[in-house]
């Protein structure tokens, strides 16, 4: 080891952090510049299994696949590229209860593979970002009927670049993906309430109530349906009142 890779290992062990995601961001940073991406791997909570105490930040590389994923004879699509290499690169950390920092336990930077190059180390998974600004556009291009590729290549001239942008185009068809999703269930959720509500409307005996989010979206809804025979929603083999929750039967007790 030489004397700049000594100073380095002892700069990074004998460091604290004020929470987990701060050690996080610095582990991530670090990963950035020297050309490897990172997950959060093992951890340990406290004896009443309510805080995390430990957590082991590791090399996205380590690891290896499982064997039973490697022979699987009813395989219907071509197996991904191996990306788990069994690195040992890892940094583990652990909380220190008296003052609540967290401090490094453990710190190994040896790498069973090659490290990415400054100009593609910006695309590997735990460094890749979509800014808000570019959500903002990406969600405008599509909506006017621009195919995924070329929103990724438009991207590319404005940012000057594959590396400049930030995500890839993978990202993208994720994003929009996404932000349909979330759009229709909001949409969704207006509907299904206008709807009680007219029925609510026509008939006095119905009653239902609803939550929502900050943002609108639908979090809960249940719905009461009470008839002259048994003042309940009735069942083919009960009559017991009931209550329909995300269009399970609940018996009312």
């Amino acid at each position: 080891m030489s004397d700049e890779s000594a100073r380095e290992y002892y700069d990074i062990v004998s460091k604290t952090f004020a929470s987990e995601d701060d050690a996080f961001e610095f582990y991530n940073s670090y990963a950035l510049e020297k050309g490897f991406s990172v997950r959060k791997s093992y951890v340990e909570w406290d004896e009443a299994n309510q805080e995390i105490i430990l957590r082991k930040l590791v090399c996205s590389r380590q690891g290896s696949r499982e064997e039973k994923h490697m022979k699987r004879e009813d395989r219907k699509r071509r197996p991904r590229h191996l990306t788990r290499v069994g690195c040992r690169a890892k940094l583990v950390i652990a909380e220190l209860k008296e003052t609540g920092r967290w401090f490094v336990k453990d710190f190994i930077d040896e790498h069973t593979h090659p490290l990415a190059p400054p100009d593609l180390a910006c695309l590997l998974r735990s460094h890749r970002r979509i800014s808000d600004e570019q959500k903002a556009d990406i969600v405008e291009m599509d909506i006017s009927g621009i195919r995924k590729h070329k929103i990724m290549d438009i991207l590319m001239m404005q940012y000057g670049g594959y590396d400049e942008v930030g995500c890839t185009a993978r990202d993208i068809y994720n994003f929009c993906n996404q932000y349909k999703q979330e759009t229709v269930a909001a949409g969704d959720a207006k509907t299904v309430i206008s709807h009680m509500m007219a029925r609510q409307e026509r008939d006095p005996d119905f009653f239902f109530k609803y939550l929502v989010d900050r943002e609108g979206h639908l979090k809960g809804l249940f719905g009461l349906i009470v008839d002259d025979e048994c003042k309940g929603h009735m069942s083919r083999d009960k009559k017991e009142p009931h209550v329909r929750l995300f269009g399970k039967l609940e018996e009312v007790s």
